[in-house]
């Protein structure tokens, strides 16, 4: 009761106005969320841009461990930018069924090969979930397995705490800069086939960093899936 009283007193307060065409009530109307039908991105290699495949090219391949991406929209996707904002940096959960809905209408150009997967995520470090109070990669990882009927499970945990990869100039980032950032979980035996989910992909380093950690404990395919794609 006093969790719903206070809600209301910040949305009396702060009242919410839809991204789309600025009507107050939610970060997205019921009337712009069933018409947002963003065009689906080009389908090309995650790493390099270059082909007609999700999966990494036969060039990256030589370097990277990511066996290809699933994103929803591009980064540059004004409405999605203002909605990963709101809800990674002012904790606002409400953008959470927006990302939901969006995800299951795209499914089937999202669904990963064939293949018996486990879907995991790239967690925050401890003390950065605790300051956000959620690790937004764990929702996208519950919707994909909901999404897919897939089993979710945690695999690896965070041991450093890092800069944030989307703040980070691109040609500042090292492949394999992240190779020592990450951990599996005792006891965990990682299974053959990972789906592997995260907010965005932006260099993918961090990406290619876990699943090469997953490789190397067992894992054969690592996929990823995102909300979103940057450059």
């Amino acid at each position: 009761m006093e969790s719903r009283l206070r809600n209301l007193a910040v949305e009396a307060l702060f009242p919410r106005f839809c991204v789309a065409c600025a009507r107050e009530g939610s970060l997205m109307c019921r009337d712009c969320l069933d018409q947002w039908t963003p065009v689906p991105p080009r389908v090309s290699c995650a790493y390099c841009g270059k082909g007609e495949s999700p999966r990494t090219c036969h060039d990256c391949q030589e370097e990277m461990y990511l066996d290809g991406l699933s994103y929803f929209v591009p980064y540059g996707n004004a409405l999605f930018r203002e909605l990963l904002t709101s809800w990674k940096y002012h904790g606002d959960h409400s953008v959470e069924p927006i990302f939901e809905k969006s995800l299951r209408r795209a499914g089937l150009r999202m669904e990963p090969p064939v293949k018996p997967y486990w879907v995991t995520h790239i967690p925050l470090h401890p003390t950065r979930e605790r300051f956000r109070g959620f690790d937004q990669a764990k929702h996208v990882a519950d919707w994909a397995g909901e999404i897919f009927g897939l089993p979710v499970e945690t695999f690896v945990e965070r041991r450093y705490k890092t800069a944030p990869q989307a703040r980070t100039q691109h040609t500042r980032r090292r492949v394999g800069e992240m190779d020592e950032v990450f951990g599996i979980l005792p006891g965990v035996q990682v299974p053959e086939h990972v789906l592997l989910c995260d907010d965005v992909f932006t260099s993918g380093t961090t990406m290619d960093a876990v699943a090469r950690l997953l490789k190397e404990n067992g894992a054969k395919t690592v996929w990823g899936f995102t909300l979103a794609k940057g450059r």
